[in-house]
C-alpha cells in the first residue's frame, strides 16, 4: 500500500475588518439556516454558539450551557476573527440590539432605532449593505472595535489535507 504525502499549506491572514458588508455577510451566515419555526426568541447559549461556529468558523461543543471551541471547522482554508474578537461582536448585539419584535417592545430598548436580530438576518440574505445600512452607526462603531486596532485582529489558518483521506484540520490563532 502506498501512503501518499500530506500537502500543508499556512495562510497568514492579515487584519480582519469588520467592514460593512463582511459582518453583514458573517450575520446573514449567523442565522442563514433559521426557518420560521427555529427562529430564535431570546439570546442563549444555542444563538451564541452558532453565531461563534459562523464567525470563527470553528464548531463549538455546548455541554451543561458552556462553550468550549473544538479543533474541527466550519469550512477549510477560511481565515476569520479569534473566539473573543466574535464573542465580543455577539455581545454588543445581546447588549443593544433586540432579537425581535417582541423583545423590541421591552424598557430596555425604549431608545434603540435600528432593525432587531432575526429582521436584520432576513434583510442580510437579501441585500447585505442595505442590511447593515441600517445598523445604527453607533452599534456598528462597537462592533467594528471588537476587531479594532489592538493588534488581536490577526488571524492565522493552517490548513492541512491528506490526499486519500479526505481529513481536513485548520486551526487559527488564539485571541
Amino acid at each position: 500500500m502506498t501512503r501518499r504525502g500530506v500537502t500543508g499549506r499556512r495562510v497568514t491572514g492579515r487584519r480582519v475588518s469588520a467592514g460593512a458588508i463582511g459582518l453583514a455577510a458573517l450575520l446573514g451566515l449567523t442565522l442563514g439556516g433559521c426557518k420560521q419555526d427555529n427562529t430564535p426568541t431570546e439570546y442563549n447559549t444555542l444563538t451564541n454558539q452558532n453565531f461563534l461556529e459562523t464567525c470563527t468558523n470553528y464548531y463549538f461543543d455546548n455541554t451543561n450551557d458552556t462553550l468550549a471551541i473544538t479543533t474541527n471547522t466550519v469550512k477549510a482554508g477560511v481565515t476569520a476573527p479569534t473566539q473573543n474578537q466574535c464573542q465580543c461582536q455577539y455581545e454588543v448585539y445581546v447588549n443593544n440590539m433586540p432579537i425581535n419584535k417582541t423583545a423590541a417592545k421591552e424598557s430596555q430598548y425604549a431608545n434603540y432605532t435600528g432593525p432587531n436580530f432575526t429582521d436584520l438576518n432576513a434583510q442580510l440574505k437579501t441585500d447585505p449593505q442595505k442590511g447593515w445600512d441600517s445598523v445604527p452607526q453607533d452599534l456598528k462603531d462597537q462592533v467594528n472595535a471588537c476587531t479594532g486596532s489592538s493588534g488581536s485582529g490577526d488571524s492565522t489558518t493552517t490548513t492541512t489535507s491528506s490526499v486519500g483521506d479526505a481529513s481536513t484540520t485548520t486551526t487559527a490563532a488564539a485571541g
